[in-house]
């Protein structure tokens, strides 16, 4: 086994690892041009806010002297006292006499209220019982009330305005109705024979339309459509004897 002295210690690790990349130079902070001018040409106005760096002192000729501290304010007033003879003070007008009372005789006035004053009514009641339980006839149920009320069986006074409104609703339709205008109209002569050439007119064309339809119908469109066009013209057919049977005819608008 060898041993190996070493003397000088040169070797760091922090050298050995590799050094992060240096950091770029900050840029100069901006500073304006015209500061130091502005600073330059500005006059400072010292003791603005501090006060004085040293109080000054009064003389001692002008010591304080009586009546010259701080006391309460006075207010000053322009007001000046007029000095003279003036006007003496108007008297004060005797008090009017105070109006008399009418002389009342308490004791007659008590005696015609107590003759005029009516008795008290008494509520009727009732003894049920032998100990001389008291219970009031009224609403007791032992006396009828409500069958001998003025208004009993007869309709309330809402249900008779009711029925008088109804009436004369029902009244007013019906004038309504009896003034009202026949819808019913009758055609003239003219009119009822032009309706009957325009009916005449579409049973030609569709009969025309009819006959040239194909004789053979083998498939269900030609079967439907024949028959749909038998059955308009059995309904104009209809219409045209209707119209020729009838010399009057009324419309409704």
């Amino acid at each position: 086994m060898s041993l190996v002295e070493i003397t000088h210690h040169d070797e760091v690790i922090y050298r050995i690892l590799d050094k992060p990349p240096p950091e770029p130079p900050k840029t100069p902070r901006y500073e304006s041009k015209l500061e130091k001018e502005l600073k330059a040409t500005k006059i400072p106005q010292r003791r603005r806010t501090f006060g004085y760096a040293e109080t000054p002192m009064k003389p001692p000729e002008q010591f304080l002297k009586k009546g010259e501290g701080i006391g309460q304010p006075t207010k000053k007033s322009d007001h000046k006292c007029i000095m003279g003879n003036l006007p003496a003070v108007p008297k004060c007008p005797p008090p009017e006499k105070a109006k008399e009372k009418p002389k009342v005789n308490i004791k007659v006035r008590n005696i015609k209220a107590v003759l005029k004053a009516k008795p008290r009514p008494v509520e009727p009641r009732l003894v049920d019982t032998r100990d001389g339980h008291i219970k009031k006839i009224k609403g007791s149920g032992e006396v009828p009330e409500y069958c001998l009320r003025p208004d009993f069986g007869q309709m309330p006074k809402y249900l008779v305005k009711r029925n008088r409104k109804i009436q004369r609703r029902l009244e007013k339709i019906r004038l309504n109705e009896e003034n009202k205008e026949s819808l019913c109209k009758l055609i003239n002569e003219q009119e009822r024979q032009k309706l009957l050439d325009d009916l005449k007119q579409n049973w030609q064309l569709m009969q025309k339309a009819f006959l040239q339809l194909p004789m053979l119908t083998d498939t269900i469109p030609k079967i439907i459509r024949k028959t749909k066009m038998e059955q308009e013209l059995r309904q104009l057919e209809k219409d045209i004897a209707l119209v020729e049977s009838n010399p009057y005819i009324y419309i409704y608008e």
